[in-house]
């Protein structure tokens, strides 16, 4: 994982499990960058909360 500036960045794949448990967990692949200001990752067009992100694989 790359950090600069207090920004964390890797490319692999996150899992991210909705709160809504009528929303399937999925595994995406793509460049992320988590943001600690708005306590987001950003990858594959879109922003997800932390809380429901997990790191599975780095490249």
């Amino acid at each position: 994982m790359i950090k600069v500036e207090g920004y964390k960045a890797f490319r692999g794949t996150m899992l991210i499990t909705p709160k809504n448990q009528s929303i399937k967990p999925m595994k995406m692949y793509g460049d992320w960058l988590y943001k600690p200001d708005c306590d987001c990752w950003y990858g594959c067009g879109s922003s997800f909360s932390a809380d429901i992100c997990e790191v599975v694989e780095e490249d």
